[in-house]
């Protein structure tokens, strides 16, 4: 009788494992690599073990008695459990907290770029701390606090008109009698948003809201100092790995884009509340928070429909700049603190895009350039002398860059093999964290699919040569043993099968093909390219050289190429400061034609002859 397997999904992490029914899931996470923390060895005691189950449907056993007592009602019915007792009977996905895992996943929060951060100056900047020295109330002089304050800020300052909320006014009365009456006030254009004690700088927050990832920044609004940077799973991995699964998720569950919203909220808190903690300072301080992220992740952040999104001919909600209430979105934040969203181009070309534009400086010379921000969601814009104007697009490139859809994939976390070369015919593997492979992770499988076919394991269309010694037939078709289970982190072997180079050539496939779109919509050739910026966590580690291999990206000169990092990240702190930097990201949107791929010409034909390679 054939061996029944169950699928075990592991996320944010993306490692996925088959077990045999009735295996628990910290079998499955030891099984994966996946190092959850257990130090009473399993046996349910030490309670360390937290995940949560997304997807149960009879999937696990009820709740033993040792989690009854672990864990509350409310817990329990959230889907909370502890891996040592949770035994599995069938496919299930699983969310595991940063907080139970020993070591975490690598997340891209720098840029190599030059940020200008720092407003030019004092009428530039969106928010204007002004300091306070205030006659104390007396008998003789009963002005209310708020008076007191909107009086000083017109006689030192020259304010007047300035409007203030309940919610900027409810610190003021204990800040001013803790602190002899010395206050800083915030004012963001004619509004007066919240208190500090004195001599306190205001904080600003800017975000990158990826599909997979998130990076925030905690910066002094006053020096342009970033103090603190931080990077976290996007939640909503649990509920889809892309935006359109996320979009049915929101328009076929009860509740959905709420859950979705709410999720990505509570990450945010935690993340604020994380750099607070590492720079000493609160997060009543923070006054100003910049977003940018794809246009899908926007609208489910805001809860705004995505029915119209996510069918032809996939309209956004909105597309011009956006101002939320923090604490609308859960974030406990300086009094009227707002978040301010800049303008997205398209159903799937959003503020991300705008902030990689406006940070890496492309379409601001002469320079025929072309930028690229690698993810799930892959976005391409693309400026050449003599037009005012840009394109733009968004490919649909999925998540096998992630480690999704790959046998041993995995995202970039600890044990995951991100190098990959081959020395008389054996493969040499690098691991991030220098350990045992436990899986392979997006530009490791890049890297071996070039090694493929540079020795000709694989031909031209992807298909393996069964006559190489380590290509044999696994239970899915022909696959390749890249580390023998004596070697790896896991006591399994690591393969590469032949669906693992079909799913990486669907994905190089569709950002080939939306290079060419690009340059075949501006007439020009890849050779007429002046440089070619690559941004995003994976277009960071992305090795050029078996990128160009795989016929991935254009085979120009190296030079030419740029690797920016997190240019997203940075175009989002340039616009937490300066009215200026905003108006020029409002320009950049407005500039740039968009270029709808389903209906481009001969695009299926495109597509086809990107995913072969090189002869």
């Amino acid at each position: 009788m054939k061996d029944t397997f169950i699928i075990v999904d592991f996320e944010p992490i993306g490692k996925r494992v088959e077990v045999k029914p009735g295996a628990s899931i910290l079998e499955a996470a030891r099984l994966a690599g996946i190092p959850l923390t257990s130090d009473c060895g399993g046996v349910g005691s030490c309670g360390q073990c937290r995940v949560i189950i997304r997807q149960e449907n009879n999937a696990v056993e009820p709740p033993t008695s040792i989690e009854e007592n672990e864990f509350s009602e409310d817990e329990l019915s959230a889907g909370y459990r502890l891996a040592c007792e949770t035994i599995v009977r069938g496919d299930v996905k699983v969310d595991v907290p940063s907080s139970s895992l020993v070591s975490g996943q690598r997340l891209q929060t720098e840029s190599n770029l030059h940020e200008d951060a720092k407003s030019d100056s004092r009428p530039d900047s969106i928010i204007q701390s002004y300091s306070l020295s205030l006659a104390k109330a007396s008998i003789h002089d009963l002005r209310s606090d708020l008076t007191r304050v909107l009086d000083a800020l017109f006689d030192l300052y020259g304010l007047s008109n300035l409007s203030a909320s309940p919610a900027a006014v409810r610190p003021l009365s204990s800040l001013l009698r803790q602190n002899q009456w010395l206050v800083s006030a915030l004012v963001r254009g004619n509004q007066l948003i919240g208190f500090l004690a004195p001599n306190r700088n205001p904080l600003g927050l800017a975000v990158d809201l990826g599909t997979t990832k998130i990076a925030a920044y905690l910066v002094d609004l006053i020096t342009g100092e970033t103090l603190a940077a931080d990077g976290s799973p996007n939640p909503q991995i649990g509920y889809g790995e892309d935006v359109v699964s996320r979009m049915v998720y929101a328009r076929e569950t009860m509740g959905g884009i709420k859950t979705l919203a709410q999720a990505v909220h509570k990450s945010l808190a935690q993340l604020a509340r994380a750099l607070v903690d590492m720079t000493g300072r609160s997060t009543q301080e923070i006054a100003e928070v910049c977003l940018v992220g794809n246009t899908a992740m926007i609208h489910l952040l805001l809860e705004f429909p995505v029915d119209q999104l996510a069918m032809a001919p996939y309209v956004p909600a909105a597309s011009t700049p956006l101002e939320a209430r923090a604490i609308d979105l859960g974030l406990d934040f300086a009094g009227d603190c707002r978040v301010y969203i800049p303008p997205c181009v398209a159903g799937y070309v959003g503020a991300d895009l705008v902030a990689m534009t406006l940070a890496s400086g492309i379409g601001q010379d002469e320079r025929t350039v072309m930028g690229i921000d690698i993810g799930t969601n892959t976005e391409i814009v693309l400026s050449f002398p003599g037009q005012k104007r840009m394109f733009a697009l968004s490919c649909a490139s999925g998540p096998a860059f992630e480690g999704a859809h790959i046998r041993a994939g995995m995202r970039a976390a600890a044990g995951g093999i991100e190098r990959v070369w081959l020395e008389d015919g054996i493969p040499v593997v690098q691991t991030i964290g220098k350990i045992p492979p436990v899986g392979i992770c997006g530009s490791g499988i890049i890297d071996v699919i070039a090694e493929f076919r540079r020795t000709e394991i694989i031909n031209w269309r992807g298909r393996f040569q069964a006559e190489n010694p380590r290509v044999h037939k696994g239970r899915d078709g022909l696959e390749y043993l890249l580390v023998p289970a004596v070697e790896s982190g896991t006591g399994e072997s690591i393969s590469v099968t032949q669906n693992d180079v079909n799913e990486i050539q669907l994905a190089k496939g569709a950002i080939r093909a939306g290079i060419t779109a690009l340059l075949e919509t501006s007439g020009i050739q890849a050779e007429d390219l002046d440089e070619i910026v690559l941004a995003g966590a994976f277009g960071t580690y992305l090795n050029l050289e078996t990128a160009i291999a795989i016929n991935m990206l254009p085979d120009i000169p190296r030079e030419r190429y740029r690797q920016v990092g997190n240019a997203a990240g940075a175009g989002a702190k340039q616009m937490l400061f300066s009215h200026r930097k905003r108006a020029q990201a409002i320009a950049i949107a407005h500039d740039i034609d968009y270029v709808e791929l389903t209906i481009y010409p001969d695009f299926r034909s495109i597509y086809a002859k990107s995913m072969l390679f090189n002869e």
